[in-house]
């Protein structure tokens, strides 16, 4: 399944199944770019159906996190479970984005 976006007001919530890694990366990349030509600012990145996160993925996130925070806004996670939430603190990507266990969470904190 590709990335999908939803809007929720001002904020955009991309939810990546089944896995953000070489394979996904370039259908992440299009619908991220998508959404930030479009004027998008704020974002959570949905990875709870997300099984695996590889080198690319973890690329093509600080890719977003760069073009969206050039652009005035900010990039943060949900959902992490498991095998990538390991990944994830291992990389220190915990340090370089606000995580969150779930969306609402994530969608709460920009108000």
């Amino acid at each position: 399944m590709p990335t999908l976006a939803d809007a929720y007001g001002s904020m955009t919530v991309l939810s990546v199944e089944p896995a953000l890694s070489k394979a996904e990366a370039d259908e992440f990349r299009r619908a991220a770019e998508a959404q930030v030509r479009a004027g998008g600012r704020w974002f959570v990145l949905d990875l709870a159906r997300a099984g695996a996160l590889d080198s690319r993925g973890l690329e093509e996130l600080l890719w977003f996190q760069e073009q969206v925070e050039a652009a005035g806004g900010a990039v943060k996670v949900a959902g992490l479970k498991g095998h990538c939430r390991k990944i994830f603190e291992m990389v220190r990507f915990d340090k370089k984005f606000q995580v969150f266990d779930n969306v609402h969470e994530a969608v709460k904190s920009f108000q």
